[in-house]
């Protein structure tokens, strides 16, 4: 299975211990594996843990919940772009969305394989 490392926003860390307390709850909210490495972006204010990441996501279990997509302004727009939205999120596009403030913001349905 392929894999790919990325850093994911953790809010401040103060310390190593912190972070190697914190970052494997971090990596496993995005069905991920902590590899030990973070680091401060923002001092006092965000921090951020590495985490690797399978390219494609399996499992028996299965969560469908929608998250926040930007304005999307028609039906043809979000069918285009809502697989990769949903990929950023580690997800499938199910292809149903919504718009929940009025060009401002929408948001699309998501599935998770875990």
């Amino acid at each position: 299975m392929s894999t790919f490392k990325v850093n994911i926003p953790a809010g401040p860390l103060w310390s190593n211990d912190m972070a190697q307390a914190v970052g494997p709850k971090v990596a496993a909210a995005h069905a991920g594996t902590f590899t030990g490495q973070w680091s401060t972006v923002v001092d006092t204010e965000m921090s951020v843990v590495e985490v690797e990441l399978p390219v494609s996501r399996s499992g028996t279990h299965e969560f469908v919940t929608e998250v926040v997509a930007g304005p999307l302004w028609s039906n043809e727009e979000a069918q285009k772009v809502g697989p990769n939205i949903a990929a950023s999120y580690g997800g499938v596009f199910t292809g149903q969305w919504r718009t929940i403030t009025e060009g401002v913001m929408s948001v699309i349905q998501v599935k998770f394989l875990y």
